[in-house]
């Protein structure tokens, strides 16, 4: 850039201010002229305070119970509901038409992405008036350096434009023009502590240093400095400052400064490693079963593997990208492997219950399989709420079986950080109950999104509630490592994914906080699911079959991992081939693989291979086939056994899916969720949900076992040691 691009007004206000400013800007100068804001977290917060947001909604509420109070009291007068309601409208059909377009419903949200926005904009175009392009030689080309430009140019700073906007009148009051902008971004934002608006102010805080060529005189201001723990400098200056560099050359010419952005627009974030196909017949509404062909030129092992992802995010979580694949892994392993994709739920699937998503999908989905693999034994994978939902439906599949004298196929039965016991005292859930029991109101929830289903982002929020400060971890930890070699594209899939959740069904929602989540009516017995079978349709589900039924568990869980606690991850230690053993390693019995891992491991290529391999040996060793036998009529429940479960009217559904295609893509070109299927498959007509979702009272607690003290292992290319 040169000084007859300057704005005359730039001229003018250099010669106002001549002979006032300092010969040379230094960093502290520069950063200075930022000043301080909320955005700085000066009180320390370690989580973040979405203020505004959180103001609207207790308005929200208030105005809301209020409404129901006043249409309550009148309405004996004969004054219609509307009256005191009429208010809502225009907020709920606004809703409405965010939820379908993607967008985040809460206005304040939605403004803050904005300025987030603008922020990013504004310091890539300062990083592009400070540097040049220039021809890259021939080995910079082969090795794809990341400060390559995608037409194959060379990214680096004019120093001698840095110079002049540090030394010169001219320049300092350019670059004062351009300083002048973040902080009026910055006191527009409406929230403030671990913002995701504060990391990147910390990399416009490495970009100063690198205009002024020298750091920033406070060594704990110095972003991203390698420090040893007594506070002691790990790099000189100069190694430093050329981290800096190449940091924001890589994210200029990755176009990444705005993380969002990036992970949603960018060539480089694309999600899938392996080609699938659509099994015809399989189209439940937006559900459907992929399936993944063999590699060629690997040789099958006459087994079927079953992946049950779950219905809050993509099933690509189970193939992000090659070599952080759970499906490739196992393909390579020889399965002929499904996974149940969800979709991207629409407001026809707004009445279908955890009846549909807990039991019909696997109902039409498993006869799929075993129509195409009558002879070969089925084992199952399942990550978080997908073996949540599949455990009981397994149990009520051997109940079935049970009645019918059929063989059962499934044998084993592998949990990716899955949880099934969730109280306030051991289980680690009680954050999430508070938020829910704090924040949680279902009639204002079914106002608003009963007719469009739960957005992405309000999950989000809840999540967020529960993990401090996470959208500002995510960012600083992009930004942090982008100066390693091909980091922005390793981060590229698994950010789209992060960024593009999907619609939660409005009455499973509910269902899933009221009667898993806060009920916690899987672990206590009282967890009811249809059934063909009039004995069991809409009565509790006996967990405790799995424990005769020959059933082999392993539960992979993580130390760190907010979303599913270890004291959470317990059906490998409760139900299945248990035997009261503290250490199993063979003989197909249960094993419990306990790491220091968070929720979503499968992003570090390391983890997912330990991971794999654990998973691996534990499919090697097969339990006995299982022989079905009639079931023995339950103990009749009492008082201290087990709360009465209030029975409601059964609802009566019909469910349609559209006509069977076959459908090849790749993995990365489809948008997913998990759920599970209502008990009966969809005819071909209008959709509507199928079968009687109902409950039955006074079910039987589930016997409590002894499970011998807990072992923390740690998984390694050793034999897995496990319980």
């Amino acid at each position: 850039m040169s000084e007859e691009l300057i704005p005359s007004l730039t001229q003018w206000t250099a010669e106002q201010y001549a002979g006032l400013l300092p010969k040379r800007f230094s960093a502290d100068d520069l950063d200075a002229m930022l000043g301080l804001t909320m955005i700085d977290n000066p009180d320390r917060r370690p989580d973040t305070k979405h203020w505004l947001s959180e103001y609207n909604g207790l308005v929200l509420k208030t105005c809301f119970k209020a409404s129901q109070q006043q249409a309550s009291f009148w309405g004996a007068w004969g004054l219609p509901q509307e009256a005191f309601t009429f208010w809502m409208k225009p907020l709920v059909a606004a809703t409405e038409k965010a939820v379908a377009a993607g967008r985040d419903p809460d206005a304040v949200a939605a403004d803050n992405l904005r300025i987030e926005s603008l922020y990013a904009v504004r310091l890539r175009r300062l990083v592009t008036a400070l540097t040049k392009e220039t021809e890259a030689s021939e080995q910079e080309k082969e090795d794809k350096r990341d400060y390559l430009t995608r037409q194959g140019r060379k990214l680096s700073f004019d120093r001698q434009q840095c110079e002049w906007a540090c030394t010169t009148p001219a320049g300092q009051a350019w670059l004062m023009g351009q300083l002048a902008a973040f902080p009026l971004l910055e006191h527009q934002y409406h929230s403030y502590g671990q913002t995701r608006l504060r990391a990147m102010k910390k990399l416009l805080r490495s970009l100063l240093q690198v205009i002024a060529n020298a750091p920033l005189s406070e060594l704990r201001r110095n972003p991203y400095r390698k420090v040893s723990a007594e506070g002691v400098k790990l790099q000189t200056d100069q190694e430093y400052l050329e981290d800096c560099e190449l940091r924001l050359l890589a994210l200029l010419a990755h176009d990444a400064f705005d993380v969002r952005r990036f992970a949603l627009e960018s060539p480089y974030a694309r999600i899938g490693a392996c080609p699938w196909e659509t099994v015809p017949g399989s189209e439940l509404y937006t559900a459907r079963l992929r399936h993944y062909p063999r590699p060629e030129g690997v040789k099958p092992n006459g087994k079927t593997l079953y992946m049950a992802s779950p219905m809050i995010n993509r099933c690509e979580l189970f193939d992000l990208a090659p070599g952080k694949s759970v499906v490739e892994g196992m393909l390579a392993l020889g399965y002929d492997l499904y996974m149940v994709d969800y979709g991207n739920p629409g407001p026809e699937q707004k009445h279908l219950g955890l009846n549909f998503y807990g039991k019909t999908v696997h109902d039409r989905y498993l006869d799929l399989v075993m129509e195409r693999h009558p002879d070969q034994v089925i084992e199952v994978m399942a990550y978080c709420m997908g073996g949540t939902l599949f455990m009981p439906y397994l149990a009520r599949r051997v109940e079935e079986a049970a009645l019918e004298g059929r063989e059962l196929k499934i044998r084993q039965v592998v949990l990716m950080t899955t949880p099934i016991l969730f109280d306030d005292e051991k289980s680690g859930h009680k954050p999430m109950r508070d938020v829910i029991r704090e924040s949680y109101d279902a009639e204002i929830m079914q106002t608003f999104f009963g007719e469009s289903n739960l957005p992405p982002q309000t999950i989000e929020a809840g999540m967020h509630a529960i993990q401090p400060g996470v959208a500002f971890s995510v960012a600083e930890g992009f930004y942090a490592r982008a100066n390693f070699p091909g980091a922005i594209d390793d981060a590229a899939p698994f950010l789209h994914w992060l960024n593009s959740g999907t619609r939660f069904p409005a009455k499973a929602h509910r269902e899933w906080i009221e009667r898993v989540f806060i009920g916690n009516e899987i672990w206590e017995g009282r967890y009811c699911l249809p059934s063909r079978f009039p004995e069991l349709d809409g009565k509790p589900v006996n967990m405790d079959v799995l424990n005769t039924a020959d059933f082999a568990i392993f539960d992979y869980r993580g130390q760190r991992d907010p979303i599913a606690p270890v004291g959470s991850c317990l059906t490998s230690e409760r139900w299945g081939s248990t035997k009261e053993n503290i250490q199993m390693t063979r003989g197909g019995l249960n094993r419990t693989i306990e790491k220091n891992i968070g929720h979503i491991f499968v992003v570090s290529k390391k983890l997912l291979t330990e991971y794999l391999e654990t998973a691996a040996d534990f499919l090697q060793d097969e339990p006995p086939a299982h022989q079905p036998q009639p079931p023995k009529a339950p103990a009749p429940a009492t008082k201290e056994q087990a709360p009465a479960a209030k029975e409601p009217a059964p609802e009566t559904k019909a469910a349609e899916a559209a006509p069977a295609t076959t459908q090849t893509a790749s993995a990365a070109q489809s948008t997913q969720a998990q759920s599970s299927t209502p008990e009966t498959p969809p005819p071909t007509s209008a959709p509507q949900a199928a079968g009687a979702e109902s409950q039955t009272s006074a079910p039987t607690k589930p016997t409590q076992r002894r499970t011998p003290a807990r072992k923390k292992t740690t998984a390694s290319r050793k034999k897995p040691t496990s319980r």
